[in-house]
Parts: C-alpha cells; sequence; structure tokens
C-alpha cells in the first residue's frame, strides 16, 4: 500500500529545515565577524604600536603585551619559534592559535604586523595568553560558547513557535475535515461552522454549495421520478382502456368510424406522453428557455380532459358540469394541459358523491366540487403530488392561484393571464 505524503509533515519539514539552516548560518556569520572583528581591532593597536618614535636597532619598545622592534631579530624569542618567517605584506596581521576549541578559548595567541613609520620598517607583536590578565582572559562563558548556546536556544524557540502554528492552523484544518466527512441533509440546512481563517471558511463554503448543488440535483431527478410516474398514469390509463375497447370493436366487426375514434383517443394520449416528458424534463433542468407558445382553447381542452378522465367517476354519484365560451388563448400548451388534469382529477378522484362544476370565461378557469363524502384513497394523488406539481408550473409562469376550501368541498381558481 502506497503511503500518501502529509501536507501538514511536508510544511513541517520544510519550515524547520529553513529555520534551522537559516539559525546555523547567522551563527557561523556572526563566529567570523566576532573573529574578524577582533582581528580588526588587534591590527588597528598593532599600527598605532608601530607608530612610536622610541625604537631603534637592539633597543624595541615594549608596552604592556605589545613589542615594537626596528629588526625582526629584536622580537620576542617566544613569539619568532612560534612566527618562523617575518611578516612580508605591510599592515597585514598574522596570527598562530596554540589550543582551544568552540568552547573553550586558545591557550596562548601569538600575532604579528609589519608596519610602516616613515621611511622605517619595524615590526610589531604581541602575546595573549589565557591564564594572564588580557583578553582571554574573563569571567563566565566564552564568547564563542555563548553564540553557539544562543544558535541552539533560537533552534528550539523557532521549533517551538513552529510546531504551536502548525497545531494553530492543523486543528481548524481537522475540523474542516471532520465536518465536510459528516455532511448530511440536516447539517446542509444549518449555518457553516466558523473555522477561524477566511481560505478555511472559503473552502468551507465551497464544499457545501457543492455538496447542496448535488443535493438539489438529487431531489430535482426524484421529484422528477414521482411526478413522471403520477402525470403518466392518465395516458397510460386511456391507452389501455381504449386498447381494450378497440380489440372488442375488432372482435365485435364495428364499423371502421368508431374504430378510428378510439384510435385517434389513442394517438393523444401517446402525444399526451410526450408532451408531459418534454414539460418535466424542462420543469427539471430549468435552463432559462421557455416553453413554445401556441394557441390554445381553454374549452375544447376541458371537454377533452374531462372525457379522458371519466374512469374517475365510474361507479361514482357525480354530477359533473361543464360552462365554458369558445375563446382562443395563447397559451404554452403542455403546461396547461398539465395544470388542468391535475386540477380536474384532483375533483374527480375526491369526490365520491357530488357534482364538479367547471367554468371558463376566457384566461380564467374556475373547479368546484360539492361533496356529500369523500374518497378515502391512500393514495397521495389530487392533494399531493398533483398540485404540488401544479402550484410549481404556476410559480415558473407567475400565474394567479387560489385554492380555496368550502363548507363542502373545494373551489380552485386560476387565471393565465397575469405574470
Amino acid at each position: 500500500m502506497k503511503i500518501l505524503p502529509s501536507i501538514r509533515l511536508y510544511v513541517l519539514l520544510a519550515m524547520l529545515v529553513t529555520g534551522v539552516g537559516t539559525i546555523l548560518i547567522l551563527s557561523a556569520l556572526s563566529l567570523h565577524y566576532f573573529t574578524a572583528g577582533m582581528d580588526s581591532s588587534l591590527r588597528v593597536s598593532m599600527y598605532a604600536q608601530g607608530q612610536q618614535q622610541n625604537v631603534s636597532d637592539g633597543k624595541p619598545y615594549q608596552f604592556e603585551s605589545f613589542t615594537v622592534a626596528s629588526r625582526w631579530q629584536d622580537i620576542p624569542e617566544n613569539v619568532r619559534q612560534i612566527m618562523l618567517t617575518p611578516p612580508t605584506e605591510f599592515n597585514v596581521l598574522n596570527k598562530a592559535i596554540v589550543g582551544g576549541n568552540f568552547i573553550t578559548p586558545p591557550d596562548v595567541g601569538y600575532f604579528t604586523m609589519k608596519v610602516q613609520y616613515g621611511a622605517e620598517t619595524r615590526f610589531v607583536s604581541t602575546v595573549f595568553e589565557r591564564n594572564k590578565i588580557g583578553a582571554f582572559k574573563r569571567n563566565g562563558l566564552p564568547y564563542f560558547l555563548i553564540i553557539l548556546l544562543t544558535a541552539i536556544s533560537g533552534i528550539i524557540a523557532f521549533a517551538v513557535v513552529l510546531i504551536w502554528v502548525m497545531r494553530r492552523i492543523t486543528l481548524p484544518v481537522e475540523r474542516l475535515k471532520n465536518w465536510a466527512k459528516g455532511l448530511n441533509t440536516q447539517q446542509l440546512e444549518q449555518p457553516t461552522p466558523d473555522f477561524h481563517y477566511s481560505e478555511l471558511n472559503t473552502l468551507a463554503t465551497i464544499i457545501k454549495t457543492s455538496l447542496s448543488t448535488v443535493q438539489d440535483s438529487l431531489s430535482r431527478e426524484q421529484q422528477f421520478l414521482s411526478y413522471a410516474s403520477h402525470e403518466l398514469r392518465t395516458p397510460i390509463a386511456v391507452i389501455r382502456t381504449n386498447t381494450e375497447l378497440l380489440q372488442k370493436l375488432i372482435a365485435k366487426g364495428a364499423n371502421t368510424e368508431k374504430q378510428a375514434q378510439v384510435v385517434d383517443r389513442i394517438e393523444r394520449a401517446g402525444l399526451t406522453m410526450t408532451d408531459l416528458t418534454e414539460t418535466l424534463l424542462w420543469l427539471n433542468r430549468r435552463e432559462g428557455k421557455s416553453l413554445p407558445i401556441i394557441e390554445v382553447s381553454l374549452d375544447q381542452l376541458i371537454r377533452q380532459l374531462v372525457s379522458e378522465l371519466a374512469y374517475l367517476a365510474k361507479g361514482k354519484d357525480i354530477d359533473i358540469s361543464i360552462e365554458t365560451d369558445e375563446s382562443v388563448q395563447q397559451l404554452p400548451g403542455t403546461l396547461c394541459r398539465i395544470i388542468m388534469t391535475n386540477l380536474i382529477r384532483n375533483a374527480l378522484q375526491h369526490t365520491m358523491k357530488g357534482s364538479v362544476s367547471i367554468v371558463q370565461k376566457g384566461y380564467t378557469v374556475s373547479i368546484i366540487n360539492q361533496c356529500e363524502s369523500y374518497a378515502n384513497s391512500s393514495e397521495d394523488l389530487g392533494f399531493g403530488l398533483g398540485l404540488e406539481l401544479t402550484t410549481r408550473l404556476i410559480k415558473q409562469y407567475d400565474w394567479q392561484y387560489q385554492n380555496i376550501e368550502t363548507n363542502r368541498g373545494r373551489k380552485v381558481s386560476i387565471d393565465f393571464t397575469a405574470g
């Protein structure tokens, strides 16, 4: 099994290596400039001592640990034993360090320099011993050890701060991971938690938006299946009923005119199924395109739907009355068919005994059912998916819609002109 790299470990190691490397480089640079500063200071001091006037052959000048001589052989013997040859370049510090390391200072340091005083050449030397009063003898830790300990302390402090910062960052990331992992339908409806950092909040919003989009798409697909199975019941029932009727007419040798009427009803039901499917797909996708507007005769549509849905009134004591005009309206035909089918089906489905009155004037249709008893159906038909789909379609076109419960039934009105 391949082990995937961890971003947290990668960032931690990268920053730790960078920080430690920077501290070590700066510490080494500090050691270098510390040594270079001491050399520069000593070189200036030795040059100043070399400018003394009371120096001659065989008579070197002595001042504390400094010796100034006009000849190399006048330099102290212990210096000449260490520095075997005299300096060749002017104003260049020559040194020999005996003993010592990064933790402890040197045991002895020998320094020589060749300087020019007017036309004369002079040699300056000095010896620093750790056990004697001088530059190398001091209380406390050695300078090199202080720099080393400072570097180690800096590395530790940097690592502690880095781990603390990484922890402050990774904890919200961990919370975001657990939140995204446990997202469900109920949590998608709740506000997005605050993950402290704007970038994480933005990522959480993107995750929630993406999942909400997927959830909405899934819900639309489920609604589409529910609507399709519900809306296609009527044309399927019409096709099955008329198919049986056509078989009986053929068996009895009925005239072709009656058979043609049955075939026409089957064909209209098939076209209705096609239109329903296209409309439901349009409602499900909602790509910003409107359905085509055609000439619709609400009078003919209502009478045709009542005829197709007549099977719902079989075996019931229902008085159906239709009052319409013969006007023609400019409407999206399939949408009107779906809406009117649901409203008429609702009235017929849930009335066992009573009357159903359909009144159409221009663009306005009212359906009133007066019931002495209601149908107790376990199926969620008219008052469920049918009215839900009707409401969605009406809202899509911003039509006026009323659904009022009366003492003995219900009155539904729709005006197709508003929009």
